[in-house]
């Protein structure tokens, strides 16, 4: 039984963390909203009042945190992680932030004697409450097989990608493909909308077809529902798209199709629907088209 911190309940950390203590570990949580613990707390893990307090009593302190400037804060604050840490322990981030702004909480925890791993998750909320996820590794290897049984609680799939912020640079990847992904599917749709098919059919044959996905197998009821309660919100993709744009320039790559899609979840921004999930790329487009659905 390892002695686990989680810092971060949200729509993944809530059931990822869960998972961990169904595993028979024991979980101590911190969140900074702490009504959001009340499951958690009720299932058995323990309360710590601050970031600080978690590093001081865990082995294995896991973030899963909604961007990089909250991670710097939870860690690098006077009452963060860092604050807290001695000699020999894990840090594992499991956020969708930038290199940069990663390598500034490894150096932290490296000048304690302690390792960082970068493992960011492929997967929506149902494959989190499943512990079916995919985890994206970097870091120290010898920390990595450390903490490998933990991962296994939570993910089915396990990746590790090498020594430094490979993992980062690979999420922002994949989240690039998910939203382009999204776009391609909602002008699609709308074509054949437009032609006069039923949207729930043009779904079912997209994702049965040679051109379906995961991807296109878990948005297929919230467009033809026309019901984009998130799972993944407009904002938050627009937040990885930006990373992934800085991540390009710093390699030097070209992402003309990536910037096209940027672009479409401004305007799904810009309307009013931030906080809704990034598939009512579809939504955006019908009005753009003119198009009402029936």
């Amino acid at each position: 039984m390892a002695k686990i911190g989680w810092i971060g309940l949200g729509n993944m950390g809530n059931p990822m963390s869960k998972n961990l203590l169904k595993a028979g570990h024991e979980v101590t949580v911190w969140n900074r909203t702490k009504a959001k613990a009340d499951e958690i707390l009720a299932e058995g893990a323990k309360w710590a009042d601050t970031p600080k307090e978690i590093a001081e009593t865990c082995d294995f302190i896991f973030t899963m945190v909604a961007d990089g400037p909250t991670l710097q804060s939870v860690t690098l604050g006077e009452n963060g992680v860092v604050a807290g840490l001695s000699s020999s322990k894990i840090v594992i981030d499991m956020s969708t932030v930038s290199p940069e702004e990663s390598i500034k909480v490894n150096d932290a925890i490296e000048a304690k004697e302690c390792k960082f791993l970068r493992a960011p998750v492929t997967g929506s909320t149902v494959l989190a409450q499943n512990a079916t996820l995919g985890i994206l590794t970097s870091g120290d290897r010898a920390a990595y097989d450390k903490a490998l049984p933990l991962f296994e609680a939570m993910g089915k799939n396990q990746f590790y990608l090498g020594g430094s912020e490979e993992a980062r640079v690979l999420k922002l990847s994949l989240n690039v493909m998910i939203g382009v992904t999204s776009q391609m599917m909602a002008e699609a749709v709308v074509l054949a909308e437009k032609a006069g098919l039923d949207v729930a059919q043009v779904c079912e044959v997209m994702a049965g077809s040679a051109v379906g996905s995961p991807l296109v197998g878990y948005k297929k009821a919230l467009v033809s529902s026309g019901d984009y309660k998130a799972a993944f919100s407009v904002k938050l993709m627009m937040k990885d798209f930006d990373l992934a744009f800085a991540a390009a320039k710093q390699y030097d790559v070209a992402m003309p199709v990536t910037a096209v899609t940027r672009q479409a979840l401004q305007a799904a921004a810009a309307t009013g629907r931030g906080d809704k999930d990034f598939s009512v790329l579809t939504q955006v487009l019908e009005d753009q088209c003119g198009y009402k659905r029936p």
